[in-house]
């Protein structure tokens, strides 16, 4: 059983998804509450799994409304499964498995050195920058360049070597980068929310 990462000490890294689409939000809620439940019925020592992942219930709260996500693994597994939790038979055996999954806790992170940096312009700042990415690098020199785009994900860009001559690049640590990540996704999910009240 594998145990979904916590970001405990970092709740609003920039490397945690945020959703920022009403619908989605549901839909992986719906997932979160689903699942078989360990321990009590409700409350903030409640574990769920769906027979492969395990996650606490806070997720849910921390999704609907912050847009706060599990890891990107846990949400293809969401997504393969139609946001629909299996609900593993309960039972002596499941209790102990999940128990003793969370007793040692996620996988370790990869190790990457993670630099954050903002693009801004004469009209913007690194606060409400034009866009925002990040430069991964593996302990074996590899390099990854990504861009966040609408949808709040990493997407890999050109955008490293193809800088506009009036734009800048700005190196900016992971908690501004969080901050610019929570301020559009709190801002794109009242976008969507002001489409479907007047839709």
């Amino acid at each position: 059983m594998r145990v979904a990462r916590l970001y405990a000490n970092v709740p609003n890294a920039p490397e945690r998804p945020r959703v920022a689409d009403p619908d989605r939000r549901r839909r992986i809620a719906d997932y979160l509450a689903g699942g078989t439940a360990i321990g009590h019925r409700h409350g903030p020592a409640v574990l769920h799994t769906d027979g492969l992942w395990l996650w606490p219930e806070r997720f849910v709260t921390e999704v609907l409304e912050s847009g706060l996500a599990p890891e990107p693994d846990l949400l293809a597994r969401m997504h393969a499964h139609s946001y629909r939790a299996p609900a593993p038979e309960p039972g002596e055996r499941l209790t102990d498995d999940a128990l003793r999954a969370w007793r040692d806790g996620p996988p370790r992170a990869p190790r990457l050195l993670i630099t954050y940096y903002v693009r801004v312009d004469d009209e913007t700042t690194p606060e409400r920058p034009l866009s925002l990415l990040r430069r991964s690098v593996t302990p074996a020199g590899g390099v990854t360049e990504e861009a966040v785009w609408r949808d709040l994900a990493w997407h890999p860009t050109n955008a490293f070597i193809s800088e506009r001559i009036e734009d800048e690049l700005r190196e900016v640590e992971p908690a501004q980068a969080a901050a610019v990540l929570d301020r559009w996704c709190t801002a794109w999910h009242a976008e969507a929310l002001t489409r479907r009240a007047t839709a």
